[in-house]
């Protein structure tokens, strides 16, 4: 039985299983939760149905964990009973069994296919009672044996099934307070009542079923964090092998734009790498032998010879990304305003009903008024409804909300974590000064850079390029060109030897830099990128790059304040100085900078010890982990990872930073119309519970207030759609 158990992350004194047969199978996970806790070394466990898995803390020792998976392959195999089963038979000794009656109940199983197919049921029905009796007027039989009352009563049989899971739980919810009442209403011949409450429970089941299923994509079915080829040296000669048949000890051969698959040593070659999805870090690195490269990076530039010293899943990478799906899995639950809704209604609908029947005597009253309080709206529709307009709002601005509690906490959260480049900047560099030196003009200075430049795509030499034709000037024709990994080019133009690069290049070539160099001091340590240009070994000027603010970043941060955000925080793998320099400009008080993807996940819980509501916004892998372990994660969409997009419970699909003020605004507008949804729907149940404890109100005027309550939630919710902050306006306004 052991194959039906996978290790999915183990450390000690804690481990996660993933079991095979226990997806949605709550009997399986009680059985689980109660057994393994008689363990005494076992401290808690914690089950998953949705995700099929079990997180258990235990004392740490290795024989501990061996002794958790057999205790859990016992129980899987049922110790006593049938190891095989009869593959006629209707059940399983064992839950997992290979037969064709085990399977054939897990095909085609999917909460929003099986709460469609209720609704349409219940619908259809409804259909076919209002073309009898308006438009055919025939009348229809409402008794506990006609066709109607048997209807209702195994269609109630969902709630039921519900409610007795959840009492094995020791929990008592609306589920079987709705499955009371439309019982009650078919025995006392009201079952068109009965499907009242059954058509809006089932409507309200469905929008969850179906905000729930989008929010748990599998983050499996879209990493592509490496190619699916590579190639290897195998004596002198490059072979092409498959990623997943690499082995420790390969040397890898990797060629410009290429992805690296592995974590390894050069061993020949050099390149500029692109460490951004890894460290965050927008400039490109040069590398050469001896150097580690880790997979996921990229080759920018050069051919290097990689020897694996880690492939698969246990690269740096693949670690990250089993972290993160272990946040994903086991993300706490986050009590929403829909479930103290619940509970507030079963503790009146109960009160009142017990209180009617108590005063007057008269079950007729008191089903009345429990039929009056078992519309499920100020549980379901209030918040469902709500959230649903709000989704749909967002969507229209290319804001991806993926489930209701992350759109309920972003207008709480007051604290705000933002990654650098990608979020707060473009990832493009920009040339942001010219230093003109020994008298040269700065069109020279810029000709000369752009015509060394003029064939080279570093994304330095693109910005050079790009300032030349934004001030009209034209480079030169250049004879010679040469290029110098990790230190710039060489070019003859016009007779002339021009150099562009760093001071290595300078002082490889002969030119004296030392001056230059103190001028470029201040301008590293307000975090810019310095190249020096030299004309025959004369230092013409130098060249300051940045990455471009987004025109946004600091209108954002402002109005994030003043929504609620009392703590800004900017967190990123770039060196300190262009971390302090972004701060300084954008008036970020709290930064932490050269951070690896698991110390911004370490910084993030830390604030949440200390009591903090974060918020994460980011853009690449390095952000993944963070992102999840951040009580909402928020992706830039367009130039970020699929990986930091499906990892994020909030994904800016258009890039733009003004949609994170637009979310938190929405956020707040929601809960207050969420909590005036309840006040429309309990207003009008204390109405009707009055009425009907008088006698004034019979059970189908009952079923007509959970109509109208429902129409005046629906249509309060649907100011939603319409919802746009005007001072948000001017923001969004660009970029729609």
């Amino acid at each position: 039985m052991k194959q039906n158990i996978a290790i999915r992350h183990s450390i000690p004194g804690r481990i996660r299983l993933r079991i095979r047969g226990m997806h949605k199978n709550t009997v399986l996970a009680n059985r689980f939760d109660g057994e393994l806790n008689k363990l005494k070394f076992v401290e808690s466990v914690r089950t998953n149905i949705h995700c099929g898995s079990i997180v258990v803390r235990f004392k740490p020792s290795r024989s501990n964990a061996d002794k958790i998976l057999n205790h859990v392959a016992q129980l899987l195999n049922g110790v006593g009973g049938r190891k095989t089963c009869d593959k006629e038979a209707p059940t399983c000794a064992s839950p997992l069994c290979e037969c064709r009656a085990c399977k054939s109940t897990q095909v085609g199983c999917t909460p929003v296919k099986s709460a469609l197919r209720r609704f349409i049921a219940v619908s259809s029905v409804m259909g076919v009672v209002v073309v009898r009796t308006t438009l055919l007027g025939l009348t229809i039989a409402e008794t506990a044996l006609s066709p109607l009352g048997l209807a209702a009563v195994g269609l109630s049989l969902p709630l039921f099934k519900k409610a007795y899971d959840q009492l094995r739980q020791k929990r008592f919810t609306l589920e079987a307070f709705l499955g009371a009442s439309c019982v009650a209403a078919v025995a006392a011949g009201e079952a068109l009542t009965a499907f009242e409450v059954l058509w809006i429970n089932s409507g309200a089941e469905l929008v969850k079923a179906w905000i729930t299923e989008r929010s748990r994509k599998s983050i499996s079915t879209i990493l592509e964090v490496t190619s699916h080829h590579t190639f290897v040296l195998v004596d002198g000669v490059e072979v092409e092998k498959e990623v997943k048949d690499l082995r420790k000890g390969d040397v890898v051969v990797l060629h410009t734009s290429e992805k690296v698959c592995v974590d390894g040593e050069i061993v020949d070659g050099e390149a500029l790498m692109d460490e951004a999805p890894i460290s965050g870090r927008s400039d490109f690195v040069p590398k050469a032998v001896g150097d580690k490269v880790l997979a996921g990076t990229f080759v920018r530039q050069g051919v290097i010879y990689v020897k694996a010293h880690k492939v698969g899943d246990k690269t740096y990478l693949s670690r990250v990304l089993k972290m993160v799906e272990d946040s994903l899995e086991n993300r706490a639950p986050i009590e929403g305003v829909a479930d103290r809704l619940a509970a507030n209604l079963i503790k009146v609908g109960f009160v009142t009903t017990a209180g009617t029947w108590l005063l007057t005597g008269s079950l007729y009253r008191a089903f009345t008024v429990m039929l009056v309080m078992a519309c499920p709206c100020a549980t379901v529709l209030a918040a469902s409804t709500a959230v649903s307009a709000a989704i749909s709002a967002a969507a229209k601005r290319n804001i991806l909300i993926k489930g209701g509690r992350y759109l309920e906490e972003v207008g709480r959260t007051d604290t705000v974590c933002f990654d650098k480049t990608g979020t707060l900047t473009t990832n493009e560099p920009m040339l942001a000064r010219i230093v003109s030196l020994n008298g040269t003009s700065e069109k020279r200075l810029l000709q000369m850079a752009a015509s060394v430049e003029m064939h080279n795509h570093h994304p330095l030499a693109q910005a050079i390029k790009n300032k030349a034709d934004e001030r009209g000037v034209a480079p030169k024709d250049h004879t010679v060109c040469e290029y110098f990994l990790g230190m710039g080019m060489r070019a003859e133009v016009a007779g002339h030897e021009i150099l562009v690069g760093n001071r290595k290049l300078m002082e490889k070539h002969g030119v004296q830099a030392r001056e230059a160099a103190s001028k470029a001091a201040p301008l590293r340590r307000q975090g810019r990128t310095v190249l020096f240009v030299a004309d025959d070994k004369n230092i013409l000027g130098l060249l300051a790059f940045d990455n471009m603010i987004r025109p946004e970043s600091h209108e954002v941060v402002k109005r994030l304040r003043r929504g609620g955000a009392d703590d800004i925080v900017l967190i990123t793998g770039d060196e300190p100085n262009t971390a302090n320099e972004l701060s300084k400009r954008l008036g970020i008080a709290n930064v932490h900078a050269s951070v690896m993807p698991e110390d911004k996940a370490h910084i993030v819980e830390e604030m949440q010890k200390r009591g903090a509501s974060v918020l994460m916004v980011g853009d690449g892998v390095n952000d993944a982990l963070a992102l999840t372990r951040a009580d909402v994660g928020v992706a830039m969409g367009a130039g970020g990872s699929e990986v930091a997009i499906e990892a994020a419970d909030i994904a800016l699909v258009n890039d733009h930073l003004g949609g994170l003020v637009y979310v938190q605004s929405l956020s707040q507008q929601t809960l207050k119309i969420v909590h005036q949804n309840f006040w429309i729907a309990t207003g009008s149940n204390l109405a009707g519970v009055v009425f009907g404890a008088l006698g004034m109100l019979t059970p189908i005027m009952a079923g007509m207030i959970h109509i109208g309550h429902s129409l005046g939630v629906l249509a309060n919710s649907a100011r939603l759609l319409r919802y746009d902050p005007p001072a948000l306006e001017a923001n969004m306004s660009s970029k729609e």
